[in-house]
């Protein structure tokens, strides 16, 4: 082996050096801390790009014997710089992995390797490739952890359009995780692809050796989703607490293991005809019919972006009310909290349960069910409403294609949907999301539209929208936080915008107050916001890291109240979950539910409240998710039943989810 240095190759790495300078010197800030400099970290940035710049500058020749032992040194040693890298960039630390942990994770980076190789036979194409491909998944992640407070899965992928609307309101910038780990890779590559090598595809030891390693590779892959490996090395997925597992087990490993939940199995003993007879033992043969109404009331139901009351995780104050008209809204109304399955995104997820009075439950942990799972004319409160006389109309004052509502919403058998681009002239909070004034605005405007039919409306709101660093723009009041200990600055926007969404929403009862046609206003949450996890942390007392199972359900709660401009009987509901409030909204309304709603009803008596992480049962108390418990049975009726309204098209039990006169 020998090496030397030549000018063309000097000033090709010069210019490379400098723009690495440039983009170090330019982001210096990010290694300030409390307007200290973090010398370390900065040295060790510039020590992988010195080194980097050093080993690509410098031309090798190597004996055959030396060049096989470099290429294959570096193929195993990669994978272990990208377990590092992912997991700096999850703000981990790797070697706190345990052993076999961490060689899951370094398996999978491996397998990603070996695999490139055996598709190209090309070996720096395969190390270049993974390198970033591990920075590009290791930098998702990361942003997706700022934003959203929970970690990238294989599901994101098929949300990645909307992924794409959302970001544009969120500040991505870069930090000294993104410049440390890309350093990292930049040397190790930069040494790595020191070895010579070409294509071999035109010999025929060249595919055999591909054959050969791609059964390798799919031998390997198939044996890691076996039962007996997971039971052996006790692998288990946290579903109600996604981050922790990964700090527990790697990203990547995180990953992997999601792909094993990737399709829902169908239910042991399922059969079409199980799924009729557990609905009739549950409501019998003959259904209840709605009341005998005079007139059928109005139903519009407003699904208020990011409105919740964050007392529910702590006391704190603020500078002015941000909740007043709806904390005391009492006469004609019925009111409690939400459980739902989300928490700082998804919103789509929360729609789903509430128009099918399915639950996320029994679908992929992490899936959009929007974009995956929606794909056929389905049943849902839209066809229960039209069935009943109604025009059923869809409004949500953002982008048609968000959450691929433009193909969703006819699916589940709205007959219109309307979006910002029908609106007149709309009016904006922020300068970038169209106010809940404005948006009710709409409402009224549909309603006073309507004509003879009575008006069922599902309305999605934006106001309220993260990310809470934007501009001020036309927020009518600015509500500070106080008696804490930090300064919240994104706290207070989110409170200022919900002050000015309580202003609307009196504005708007105040208008079908005066209405004399009977109209019935359901108004709740999709999820609580995504605040600063400090304010969350000072809230709870401790780490949300440190969140006993009942204190994370804390984090999934938001409020709801039905409200009527006729007399209904008051109440306090206490606590339900998203896919049982279809159900009680059509009971107060007084019309009539299918046989599956019915059920509902039934098994909400069962099991008050519900979401993807546990239950609350009949005495207030919160579990996990358990097969032991007495609920048991009827939860694996409610699956089958589930597993029937999606998957099974051959032998759907429509009649259950639709309404049909007697004989």
């Amino acid at each position: 082996m020998y090496s030397w240095v030549s000018k063309r190759r000097l000033e090709v790495v010069g210019v490379l050096f400098l723009s690495s300078m440039v983009l170090v010197w330019s982001h210096l800030s990010c290694f300030m801390t409390d307007g200290q400099l973090r010398g370390n970290t900065l040295s060790l940035v510039l020590f992988c790009v010195v080194g980097g710049c050093y080993a690509q500058s410098v031309r090798v020749e190597w004996n055959k014997i030396g060049n096989g032992l470099w290429m294959l040194l570096w193929m195993l040693l990669l994978p272990v710089a990208e377990v590092y890298v992912v997991e700096l960039l999850a703000r981990q630390d790797a070697a706190r992995l345990l052993p076999h942990l961490f060689g899951f994770n370094y398996f999978w980076c491996l397998v990603v390797t070996a695999l490139l190789f055996a598709i190209t036979s090309h070996y720096r194409f395969s190390i270049v490739s993974s390198a970033i491909f591990f920075y590009l998944l290791g930098t998702v992640n990361h942003f997706l952890l700022d934003f959203r407070g929970t970690p990238f899965q294989l599901t994101d992928i098929r949300s990645a359009g909307t992924a794409m609307n959302v970001a544009e309101n969120y500040a991505v910038v870069w930090d000294s995780e993104l410049l440390l780990a890309g350093g990292i890779l930049f040397l190790v590559v930069s040494l790595a692809v020191k070895a010579q090598f070409h294509f071999q595809r035109r010999y025929w030891y060249t595919a055999v050796g591909n054959i050969v390693l791609f059964a390798f590779l799919a031998g390997a892959v198939t044996h890691f989703y076996s039962d007996d490996l997971w039971e052996k090395y006790k692998l288990e997925m946290n579903f109600w607490n996604p981050l922790v597992c990964c700090t527990d087990n790697g990203t990547i490993l995180v990953l992997a293991m999601n792909g094993k939940f990737l399709e829902p199995s169908k239910p042991e003993q399922y059969s079409p005809e199980w799924v009729e007879k557990i609905v009739t033992a549950a409501v019998g043969t003959k259904r209840e019919d709605g009341a005998t109404l005079l007139q059928k009331p109005n139903i519009i139901v407003i699904m208020n972006e990011s409105y919740a009351d964050m007392r529910v995780l702590g006391d704190f104050t603020t500078s002015a009310p941000y909740m007043t008209f709806a904390e005391n809204l009492q006469e004609n109304t019925i009111k409690g909290t939400l459980l739902v399955s989300t928490f700082g995104g998804g919103t789509c997820n929360t729609e789903f349960e509430f128009l099918t009075g399915m639950t996320m439950k029994f679908l992929p942990p992490g899936v959009s069910v929007y974009q995956t799972m929606i794909v056929k004319p389905m049943e849902s409160l839209a066809t229960t409403m039209r069935e009943q006389g109604y025009q059923s109309i869809a409004f949500h004052p953002g982008k048609p294609t968000s959450w691929r509502r433009d193909v969703v919403y006819p699916y589940l058998g709205f007959e219109r949907f309307l979006t910002e681009e029908d609106m007149e002239d709309p009016q904006y909070i922020r300068d970038t999301f169209v106010s809940d004034e404005s948006d009710y605005d709409t409402v009224i405007q549909l309603f006073e539209e309507k004509g003879d039919k009575p008006l069922f409306l599902f309305n999605v709101t934006i106001q309220n929208h993260g990310s809470y660093f934007l501009d001020t723009v036309g927020i009518p009041k600015w509500v500070r936080v106080e008696g804490t200990q930090g300064n919240y600055p994104g706290a207070a926007e989110y409170f200022s915008l919900m002050r000015a969404s309580d202003e609307a929403l009196e504005r708007l009862l105040a208008y079908f107050q005066q209405v004399d046609e009977p109209t019935l206003i359901l108004f709740f949450g999709d999820h609580q916001p995504r605040l600063e996890e400090e304010f969350m942390e000072e809230l709870f007392g401790k780490s949300l890291d440190m969140l006993t199972h009942t204190e994370l359900q804390k984090r999934y709660q938001v409020p709801f109240f039905l409200w009527a401009n006729y007399d209904i009987a008051e109440e306090n509901y206490g606590t339900i979950s998203v896919n049982y409030l279809s159900t009680l909204l059509l009971r107060t309304a007084g019309l009539e539910m299918s046989a599956y709603q019915q059920y509902l009803t039934q098994l909400h008596q069962q099991i008050p409240a519900m979401n993807v992480h546990g239950y609350i049962d009949q005495d207030g108390q919160d579990h996990i998710w358990d097969g032991e418990t007495e609920t048991a049975a009827w939860l694996k009726g409610y699956e089958a039943i589930q597993y029937n309204y999606f998957f099974d098209d051959k032998r759907h039990v429509s009649q259950l989810f639709h309404l049909y006169s007697e004989d």
